[in-house]
């Protein structure tokens, strides 16, 4: 009997079937087979529906494997890079699944398990990335808006070293394409080494 917390798993997954609630359903019987599913923007609720349960199935003893199904446009950067951190230092064997897109903090997951043996990445043969700037609206007063910028310029250049450390995109190709909307193929990303394999 799978549990999450005093809540039985398997009869919750049981009264979702039941329901109109598809999302739902699937998240919760894929998290009961150690499948986490990243099928919308990178938000605040990824902690709950990505960063805590990726964290319980890797301390959890068993060593069973972790899938990771990854489907995203991208969205919060620090939840974002949060996810790859937890990536990073897994020490179960976890494999990477890119279904359709992983644009913009899609692309950096997918990265992000690039120096971690424990880490495999995988794509499918229509899949699709996008590594860019990313969009930043910055509003107040003069000083805000000047220590916001200064503070962005650091987190820019700490992205930067990280694509350049998990893939391999050169230092030129990066200052090249940095201002553009870089778009890979599954061909490219083998190439550049996003993944390691087009399913």
């Amino acid at each position: 009997m799978s549990t999450l917390g005093q809540i039985d798993l398997n009869q919750l997954i049981q009264q979702l079937s039941d329901s109109a609630d598809p999302v739902m359903y699937q998240y919760f019987k894929n998290l009961n087979n150690r499948t986490i599913v990243i099928n919308e923007d990178i938000s605040e609720a990824s902690i709950e529906t990505v960063v805590l349960p990726l964290l319980e199935m890797d301390n959890d003893g068993s060593g069973k494997p972790i899938k990771i199904l990854l489907n995203t446009n991208g969205g919060d950067v620090g939840i974002g890079l949060l996810i790859c951190d937890v990536i990073e230092n897994l020490k179960t064997p976890t494999e990477i699944i890119l279904l359709a897109n992983g644009y913009s903090m899609g692309s950096l997951i997918l990265m992000s398990g690039y120096s971690n043996p424990n880490v495999t990445r995988k794509c499918y043969r229509f899949s699709t990335a996008l590594v860019h700037g990313g969009s930043t609206y910055i509003g107040g007063t003069s000083m805000q808006v000047r220590d916001f910028h200064n503070f962005q310029q650091k987190y820019e250049k700490k992205i930067r070293e990280f694509i350049i450390s998990h893939s391999a995109i050169t230092e030129d190709e990066y200052d090249k394409m940095e201002r553009y909307e870089w778009y890979f193929t599954a061909e490219d990303m083998i190439e550049k080494k996003l993944v390691e394999e087009i399913i």
